[in-house]
């Protein structure tokens, strides 16, 4: 046995001196490749523990004390699917005392209707407003501004909620009880994607969404989203929410900003992370993700440095591996098959964490597992794709600073000015 380990140790150095020798420029792409699965896997890990033990600790959390009086907007412009099965939900929630403020733009906005009927059913105190139709700001902020103004006396709490949003009993109560904390700022849920098994620019949208509720846990990165988020009405008259809404283009990722420059913090409760359901076109997925992203990078730029980062060392790996595999394909050296595998060793690091995150995410769902029915196959499957497609999407956003919102066209020229294309 010694000496068939002597003979394969002696042919094992033999080939890495040739290989140096033959092809030092394919050492050093292996070598980088290797030092970049290297890095991901102790970032993911960290980022993947401080992810576990949040999660953990607000999960043991049990919501108790006082609630305070809260005044519920949500903004509304056409029917999501289960339109008025998720209102009543809403509408039902397990908590003391709350009112629920409707906005549209206009009267003859198809969700109009549902609302009134709605808003006269319920036993909860509950309006429509009709906002009008924005022109120097996105229309959602204009109806969020215009329902703040037909808010009750005494609410101290303003919680504000998508039409999107499967809210379980206790939405409001999990929502609103940390706010107790004065140096919480404001509180957030966050949307959980569910894909089907074929659609893949929908199952690429999901793992990309993901990865960003990664960050939820990092009190340096953590962003309030605007599905559901709740904050004090003191703080949002003194952090000057209003006023940074008044010619803006989004309402969480300024809120953020707006709350953290006065030294509060965000955060995240797991118990309000929001299954959707997240099928559409290619088309969609592509407006969608533009969107968050030029959005992040006028109003929260330090997280979409970090996003870029990230997707420009993707893109170097991406690089290296073409030439890898175009290199072995010409040639059929030895140094590029081993330089592909090298790289590849990415993949198997990622689909480790996917699948412990999977188990985290599926311990916070766990009363809605209805919701997971996804594959995972056709999860781990999308990883490499993720890799060609992420990153290019990513980087577009350094040219452009126009969205599409709803149908609506926006360029947004600066945090405090936004132009209403068409």
């Amino acid at each position: 046995m010694t000496g068939v380990a002597l003979y394969f140790g002696i042919q094992s150095r033999t080939l890495y001196s040739n290989w140096w020798i033959e092809s030092p420029v394919m050492f050093f792409v292996a070598v980088f490749l290797v030092v970049i699965t290297l890095a991901v896997a102790l970032i993911q890990g960290a980022a993947f523990r401080r992810l576990y033990k949040y999660v953990e600790q607000e999960l043991g959390r049990t919501p108790g004390g006082e609630l305070p009086k809260a005044s519920v907007i949500l903004p509304c412009k056409g029917l999501d699917p289960a339109f008025r099965e998720n209102v009543e939900k809403l509408l039902n929630q397990d908590y003391p005392d709350f009112e629920v403020i409707f906005a549209v733009a206009q009267d003859t906005d198809p969700a109009y209707e549902h609302l009134v009927d709605l808003a006269q059913r319920t036993s909860r105190p509950a309006s429509v407003v009709v906002a009008g139709v924005a022109k120097g700001r996105a229309q959602k902020l204009n109806n969020q501004l215009h329902a703040l103004e037909h808010v009750r006396e005494g609410s101290e709490v303003f919680v504000f909620v998508d039409s999107d949003v499967i809210a379980r009993p206790d939405f409001l109560r999990q929502l609103v009880a940390p706010l107790c904390d004065e140096t919480v700022g404001v509180t957030t849920g966050y949307r959980f994607y569910i894909a089907s098994v074929t659609n893949w620019a929908s199952i690429l949208r999901s793992l990309w969404n993901r990865v960003t509720a990664w960050e939820m846990a990092n009190p340096k990165y953590a962003f309030a989203w605007g599905g559901a988020m709740a904050i004090r009405k003191s703080v949002f008259e003194k952090t000057g929410v209003r006023e940074a809404w008044d010619k803006a283009a989004d309402d969480d990722l300024s809120l953020t900003t707006a709350v953290k420059a006065h030294g509060l913090t965000v955060r995240f409760v797991p118990q309000c992370l929001v299954a959707s359901d997240g099928d559409a076109p290619f088309a969609e997925i592509m407006e969608w993700t533009n969107r968050q992203l030029i959005l992040t990078k006028v109003y929260y730029p330090d997280l979409w440095k970090r996003a870029i980062v990230r997707a420009s060392f993707m893109l170097v790996w991406l690089v290296l591996m073409v030439v890898a595999i175009t290199g072995w394909i010409a040639t059929g050296e030895s140094s590029f098959a081993m330089a592909i595998g090298a790289g590849f060793l990415l993949i198997p690091v990622e689909v480790y964490f996917l699948l412990k995150a999977r188990r985290l995410w599926q311990r916070v769902l766990l009363d809605r597992q209805e919701y997971l029915t996804e594959s995972l196959l056709s999860s781990c499957l999308a990883i490499p794709l993720a890799h060609l497609v992420l990153p290019f999407m990513t980087l577009a956003s350094l040219l452009t600073n126009r969205i599409q919102w709803r149908g609506v066209t926006y360029e947004l020229v600066s945090p405090t000015e936004t132009l209403v294309i068409s």
